[in-house]
């Protein structure tokens, strides 16, 4: 008779600290007296495929992910709990384990868009019982104030919605510790990891993005000990700087750090330390993180089409010379072509050098919106599918903005938050 096992399949949760989908899989396993396989598989359709000629991902991400895998398995490790890494993808990794041992079910987070809800569906049709947590939100369905299918049109709607219902905030996060028999991986660790791990970190950003939790809780805890927080707001736009902007995106794309517990800890700083505009601010924008989550999840396969979730059209096109200008960081726009370079280097750029990027794609050459969000697919450190995508759509004007597009003036911008040109000149010169 085979041995019964409980698959957690891994996948943006790269902790064990504040992780239900974690604590579930123990709770199932435990329940079923079976033992337990974390599975985390670097999927083929992301790190072998290509979308418009693009990779999938890149080595920015690529080594930040295969940093924060190794990570985990330490932790795993230090709880006396393991971690089978895989170069499959999930459901032929699910169909090997089996063979082997009895799956009695898959825990999962719950998926934010079409690709990942594919895999879950293709393991269901192949029999499996799977279990979906939500991990990586800020609030479980049946907290928020609305069905699902009456999600807000703009994220002001729903941050109002939020913001106005009594009592309504984040779980607590939870103390995660795996419990229950656990089982040796049984075959070698894929190379594509140990390729990956092995790519060099560019050494001049000014926030070394080192994959792990571990590199997370000791950034956050350092920004919030110079109270940062306090100037949030005022600074978040500057282009440069290891204190203008929180610098917790890649962290959170890829699960090292728990929404809610930064959350959490923002209303602990305002208690102990300062409460002001700022403090406020960091919550507002894990507001517009949550609301992207669940906007994918409604637009689905729309989201990623060229006409976007609002099906209209632009009169773009996808010129392969000027594409190929903006993405070098040649096009003549010393802020666009500076803020390109830089992501070029280092696999991240501020919020608003993304924004301004994106509405020099749009408008200024007149390409594809999709062109600028696959580039930064394949380009950014922090990606993340729904942020991603989201946010140029909605800087088309193809997703949830009200004003049908975002058009910046590129030398006001520059001007404004460059004035004495630091910032171009080091990624010029």
């Amino acid at each position: 008779m085979k041995t019964e096992v409980v698959v957690w399949l891994v996948r943006d949760t790269l902790r064990v600290s504040d992780n239900p989908a974690l604590q579930r899989a123990c709770q199932i396993a435990q329940s079923k007296e079976s033992k337990l396989v974390a599975l985390a598989c670097l999927e083929p359709r992301r790190w072998a495929g290509k979308q418009f000629g693009l990779p999938r991902i890149g080595d920015h991400w690529a080594r930040f992910r295969a940093q924060s895998i190794f990570k985990l398995r330490k932790e795993m490790e230090a709880l006396d709990a393991g971690l089978w890494l895989s170069a499959k993808e999930p459901i032929h990794a699910i169909n090997w384990i089996h063979q082997q041992y009895s799956v009695a079910a898959v825990v999962c987070d719950d998926p934010v868009a079409t690709e990942e809800r594919l895999e879950i569906a293709r393991l269901e049709s192949d029999g499996y019982l799977t279990c979906r947590v939500y991990v990586d939100d800020l609030f479980r369905p049946e907290q928020l104030p609305f069905k699902l299918d009456k999600l807000p049109a703009t994220f002001s709607g729903f941050r109002k919605l939020i913001e106005a219902t009594p009592n309504l905030s984040p779980d607590r996060p939870i103390n995660t510790l795996p419990t229950g028999s656990w089982i040796v991986q049984p075959w070698e660790d894929p190379i594509e990891w140990h390729k990956a791990l092995d790519i060099p970190l560019y050494c001049n950003k000014e926030v070394p993005l080192l994959g792990g939790s571990e590199a997370a809780y000791q950034h956050w805890n350092a920004y919030l000990d110079a109270r940062a927080l306090s100037h949030y707001k005022e600074t978040r736009n500057e282009f440069y700087g290891p204190m203008q902007s929180s610098h917790l995106s890649a962290w959170l794309s890829h699960g090292c750090i728990s929404p809610r517990k930064i959350w959490w800890d923002t209303l602990h700083y305002e208690e102990k330390v300062e409460s002001n505009e700022s403090t406020y601010w960091l919550r507002f924008e894990l507001l517009w993180r949550e609301y992207f989550r669940w906007y994918s999840r409604n637009t689905d396969r729309t989201l990623f089409r060229k006409t976007g979730p609002r099906n209209r059209l632009l009169e773009t096109d996808q010129n392969h010379c000027r594409f190929d200008m903006w993405k070098r960081g040649q096009t003549g726009c010393d802020i666009v072509d500076a803020a390109i370079r830089e992501l070029n280097y280092t696999g991240w750029i501020s919020n608003r050098a993304r924004q301004l990027v994106a509405s020099h794609l749009i408008y200024e050459f007149d390409l594809d919106w999709r062109l600028g969000a696959a580039y930064f697919e394949s380009q950014l450190v922090d990606y993340d599918v729904a942020s991603n995508w989201g946010n140029w759509a909605y800087i088309a004007g193809l997703g949830p903005d009200p004003r049908g597009g975002r058009i910046f003036n590129l030398n006001n911008q520059a001007n404004r938050y460059d004035p004495k040109g630091f910032y171009r000149n080091r990624w010029l010169s």
